[in-house]
């Protein structure tokens, strides 16, 4: 049995705070030792259940997609890291038998910690078929073109609702309660941990019962910005339509194209947020 443990920060055990996440922040190397020590837990139960293989794609963006600490990961586990690569699902495929999201955060709008949708600057909200979706369902959405079921999702309470929206099979793993954007009533990193490793140990041994994330194309896709100017930029993507002044939308034949759209899209719309007098 090969398990995929994808990461990301801001639903770590003891996150509640950019400066514990991103560069330069006070408290960075703090944070990637409790994004390590989560996903260290992860993978002993993925172990404990009776994994062949491990690989763990560190996919939070600040500091390029490097921010797990190589030498305090678990040894029986392969670590994907750096940021050139095309998402944070990278090397996952058919042979896979689950995938395990640590560390996630709600989708923009959710009020959960640090909460947003891919980055907080640009995007208001991205729609699939009209439904909101935030990374969760995305790197669901991700794994199940590939037929692989995500079977368990972690991060704080305002995450639970938006992983049964997507996954009702999943088991939600609440490591802290959420009081603002960057506060939040969190358990001790030690409990988060055990509780990461008995949770995953457990639903890995009930496989039977979970299922991939799959909608029937073609994918009605919509990008909604913050901003018209990230609009007019995202135009220029490859069927892109104008929906409204800070939404583009295209109706994409599968996942696949529907990820690169909205990946597209948010490239195209950053370079208006770079741009002087925007």
């Amino acid at each position: 049995m090969k398990v995929y443990i994808a990461t990301d920060m801001e639903g770590i055990s003891g996150i509640v705070d950019r400066g514990q996440i991103s560069p330069p922040g006070l408290d960075l190397a703090r944070g990637r030792q409790f994004l390590t020590d989560d996903t260290n837990a992860a993978i002993r139960g993925a172990l404990a259940a009776g994994a062949s293989e491990v690989v763990v794609s560190g996919g939070h963006g600040g500091n390029g997609m490097r921010n797990i600490i190589d030498e305090r990961l678990h040894e029986a586990a392969w670590l994907i890291s750096g940021d050139s690569r095309p998402s944070m699902m990278e090397g996952l495929d058919g042979s896979f038998a689950a995938v395990v999201l640590i560390g996630y955060h709600s989708r923009h709008g959710r009020s959960g910690v640090l909460d947003h949708t891919i980055t907080a600057r640009d995007i208001y909200e991205i729609r699939i078929e009209g439904r909101p979706i935030g990374e969760i369902g995305l790197g669901g959405l991700a794994a199940g073109r590939h037929g692989v079921p995500v079977v368990l999702v972690s991060g704080d309470d305002r995450l639970v609702g938006e992983t049964q929206e997507w996954f009702p099979w999943a088991v939600p793993v609440v490591v802290k309660y959420a009081i603002g954007r960057h506060a939040a009533r969190c358990m001790h990193p030690q409990r988060a941990q055990e509780l990461i490793e008995r949770s995953t140990a457990d639903v890995l041994g009930r496989l039977a019962t979970m299922a991939p994330l799959v909608l029937p194309p073609p994918l009605a896709v919509e990008v909604q910005f913050k901003r018209t100017s990230h609009a007019d930029e995202a135009m220029r993507a490859a069927g892109a339509a104008r929906v409204d002044g800070c939404t583009v939308g295209t109706s994409a034949p599968d996942v696949e194209t529907a990820l690169q759209f909205v990946q597209t899209c948010i490239k195209l719309g950053a370079t208006a947020q770079n741009a002087p007098m925007r």
